[in-house]
């Protein structure tokens, strides 16, 4: 049966238009912090993901942003109207300014083979983590093929986190959208765990994956 607190949501992408000349590649906490000063009941939502920016990559750590970057928020349906409280405002990443434009709404999309270029589970150990992973989507009875990507790391609030990217294929309809509603392992709010549909399993891990997840272009 179906888990009712994932069933019963309406989950969405939010995507704004973005303006502002570069981030660090590792920003994902800046991100957040900035959304929390913007979005006060951001600390407390527990079902709102943020995507990490997209970008082209700079020497030096950063990425140059361009017409097709996106801040991407993936939240319930009743959240929307509260999140478009960031159409027009300015928003400091320590010292570096992005300012959310234009909003638009996309639905999920079932697709059979969905990707997540990090997910972490507080495991190092790549067996570890694969045996963790399993357990969440077992309890979303959620069944499928698992493939385990590459290894990478990125600064949280608590210091380093440690993740793998991951592959679903074979999914059922309703197993693609319960586990791109409840996401995979934790940090969400950092960009952890959130899957997208993808068609190239031979790309698990690699920057062509990447290209995918910019859903508004």
């Amino acid at each position: 049966m179906t888990p009712p607190s994932v069933a019963l949501r309406t989950v969405v992408d939010l995507a704004f238009e973005l303006g502002g000349e570069s981030v660090a590649r590792d920003h994902s906490a800046a991100l957040l912090r900035a959304l929390e000063r913007a979005l006060p009941w951001l600390g407390e939502d527990e079902e709102t993901a943020v995507y990490p920016i997209r970008a082209a990559r700079l020497t030096g750590g950063r990425l140059a942003l361009n017409r097709r970057s996106r801040l991407m928020l993936r939240l319930p349906q009743a959240r929307v109207a509260a999140a478009l409280a960031l159409c027009g405002t300015r928003l400091d990443l320590d010292g570096d300014a992005i300012a959310p434009g234009r909003a638009l709404t996309r639905s999920l999309i079932a697709h059979p083979t969905i990707y997540a270029q990090r997910v972490v589970t507080g495991d190092d150990d790549e067996l570890a983590f694969m045996a963790g992973a399993a357990r969440e989507l077992a309890a979303l009875a959620v069944r499928g093929d698992f493939i385990c990507g590459s290894r990478s790391t990125m600064h949280g609030p608590g210091g380093e986190l440690v993740g793998f990217s991951v592959m679903l294929t074979g999914l059922r309809q309703e197993e693609s959208l319960r586990v791109q509603t409840a996401g995979l392992g934790r940090h969400r709010k950092l960009g952890c765990g959130i899957f997208v549909p993808h068609r190239a399993t031979a790309a698990v891990g690699s920057d062509a994956a990447e290209d995918v997840r910019r859903a508004f272009r």
